[in-house]
């Protein structure tokens, strides 16, 4: 990874910057006690992603005094940071995306209507629609042409991925009816 490319885990802190400036501390908490934990709850991932989205400019730390005569050094999102931020969360994906970045995408769904509000929300939900409806039938075509010479185990486990997709076609159709829904009401 170059020095100007940002990792995963730098962007979920982006996103949690956004949401509310914080410390290191503050943000290894997110990462230890929700479903975030998956991102990563290390400090040694932490601190140096911090570290590197300070130097990049994407991130402003300052030390703030804390309990006590502890200090601590809390984190903000900087104009470049939010460029960079709302460039990630609208960058347009497909099929291979879908296949082998879904956490990735979910990550930046889950940021996008406070960062880039919600018409591209809707707009990120139609392309995941669409990316999904080409490559659930891979899915499926695959196991019909496949299942039957395939150990038991690994038709079970393509059935799992593919009921999975399938599951997540039928969730982004829902979540796309909420959002039209929300723009009739206004």
């Amino acid at each position: 990874m170059s020095r100007t490319e940002i990792a995963l885990l730098g962007y979920a802190l982006l996103g949690l910057l956004h949401q509310k400036p914080a410390s290191g501390y503050d943000l290894r908490k997110i990462f230890t006690e929700t479903p975030m934990a998956g991102y990563s709850d290390s400090p040694g991932a932490i601190y140096p992603a911090l570290r590197r989205l300070e130097e990049q400019k994407l991130v402003r730390g300052s030390i703030e005094a804390a309990s006590g005569l502890r200090q601590r050094k809390v984190f903000r999102v900087t104009t470049a940071g939010m460029a960079a931020l709302k460039k990630w969360l609208t960058s347009p994906f497909g099929q291979e995306d879908v296949a082998k970045r879904l956490n990735e995408l979910m990550l930046r769904f889950a940021f996008l209507d406070q960062v880039a509000g919600e018409a591209a929300t809707l707009r990120f939900l139609q392309s995941f629609e669409a990316a999904l409806n080409l490559y659930v039938p891979t899915l499926r075509e695959f196991l019909k042409e496949h299942g039957a010479s395939m150990p038991a185990s690994g038709r079970l486990a393509l059935e799992n991925g593919t009921l999975g997709y399938e599951a997540q076609l039928l969730w982004a159709s829902r979540a796309i009816d909420f959002y039209k829904n929300r723009e009739n009401t206004r």
